[in-house]
């Protein structure tokens, strides 16, 4: 038996409620140990103190007196009830604060989970096989002069028809779908 297991047992001990193997095992820790006989010591002097109080009775109004009182300030106004200004069980101002916490949320979530919204995860992306010129973008010159081959060529490409041949382009080696 160890030190918890006797002070839980103390009570039962005192009142002579423990089984009579519970009884011995907690008989030979109080022969073994001095410190736990002073404490049943104690603790049934505590007891038989208690009981020796004398009972007291409340007046009938007691209970009636001591709500009102509850219910008073200390300078004698009564109180306001304190479900008076509450929204679905909060006060006006943690209201306003959750409803902006769910707003947040939703608005959050809607970001994160929709990825019509998302550029980045859209199929729409595309890419060419094409080499882009790194120096035509450094090179202000360079960047005049292939300003106009580019309109002419987005001018082309955005046709879907050869304005010479008047058949359709075919773009299916130009471009290529991300993610398919």
């Amino acid at each position: 038996m160890n030190r918890y297991q006797f002070e839980d047992l103390i009570s039962e001990y005192i009142d002579n409620e423990l089984p009579l193997g519970k009884r011995k095992e907690f008989e030979d820790y109080l022969n073994n140990n001095t410190d736990a006989e002073a404490l049943v010591n104690s603790i049934r002097f505590n007891i038989n103190n208690v009981k020796g109080l004398p009972k007291v009775k409340a007046s009938k109004t007691f209970n009636d007196r001591l709500f009102d009182k509850i219910k008073s300030k200390p300078d004698g106004i009564k109180s306001e009830s304190p479900n008076k200004w509450m929204i679905a069980g909060f006060t006006p101002i943690h209201a306003s604060f959750m409803t902006g916490l769910i707003m947040a949320f939703v608005f959050i979530s809607i970001q994160i989970f929709s990825p019509s919204l998302d550029i980045k995860n859209s199929k729409t992306l595309y890419t060419t096989n094409e080499k882009v010129d790194d120096n035509a973008f450094r090179d202000p010159i360079n960047v005049k002069d292939n300003s106009n081959s580019f309109l002419t060529d987005l001018t082309d490409d955005s046709l879907s028809v050869d304005s010479i041949t008047q058949l359709k382009k075919d773009y299916s080696k130009k471009i290529q779908f991300v993610n398919d």
